[in-house]
């Protein structure tokens, strides 16, 4: 896998900007720290603004992006907005806004032009962040599990709503579905999240989702290749 220069820019609730920047190898997820341009050092965020309060924020790459999210004591605190390079049109809101703290970084999945990793990207009404993942591989349904546990999403977000969400794959053309649906026990589709390339815009996350969760509901699409 090539390496490219993933850029980013976080926004904090004083007016703070923290210039992100990193050489990255596509297809691993990594630490994305501060720009040393305009930082010094590379700092991961926690350590370079610990207590700054974040609300918005974006991460670019130059080929392909699935996600990127603040990892703190283990787990997802805050969902960060990503695209391709030259097609942000603005620097979006995060879910909730997230203070941070020490030892916080950003992690990213960068990805080739063609790789079909796709994510779902959600935020529930109790305030939990997750990331479901799956690599499409021909006509099947994609089952995403949770990035963290490997889990679905009945397990992972039982009894909780989720209320934010925003997908991410370049498989526009071989989608049979509109997004990705999450289904209950017996197959019903209870919810859909629209899918976006980032190569072509931003996946944005609605506020206008009521999804309700629970166990054994799955997060997945179809796909005709």
């Amino acid at each position: 896998m090539a390496t490219n220069t993933v850029v980013g820019n976080l926004v904090c609730s004083d007016g703070t900007n923290i210039p992100l920047k990193a050489e990255i190898a596509e297809g691993t997820e990594t630490d994305l720290t501060t720009d040393t341009v305009y930082t010094v050092s590379a700092q991961n965020i926690g350590d370079y603004a610990p207590g700054k309060v974040l609300i918005g924020g974006i991460v670019s790459a130059d080929n392909g992006i699935s996600y990127a999210y603040v990892l703190s004591q283990g787990l997802i605190a805050a969902i960060v907005p990503i695209c391709k390079k030259g097609v942000q049109q603005d620097v979006p809101m995060l879910c909730a806004p997230y203070r941070l703290r020490a030892g916080d970084k950003i992690r990213v999945l960068t990805l080739t032009a063609s790789d079909r990793n796709a994510a779902l990207m959600t935020y529930t009404a109790q305030g939990v962040s997750r990331i479901f993942v799956v690599t499409p591989s021909g006509a099947a349904t994609n089952n995403l599990v949770d990035l963290q546990t490997g889990n679905a999403i009945g397990d992972t977000l039982q009894g909780q709503t989720i209320v934010k969400a925003a997908g991410s794959t370049i498989d526009a053309d071989k989608i049979e579905t509109a997004g990705f649906y999450v289904v209950d026990a017996l197959g019903n589709v209870v919810g859909a999240v629209p899918s976006s390339n980032p190569a072509d815009n931003a996946p944005l996350f609605s506020m206008s989702y009521n999804i309700p969760v629970a166990l054994n509901f799955k997060a997945q699409f179809l796909t005709n290749a």
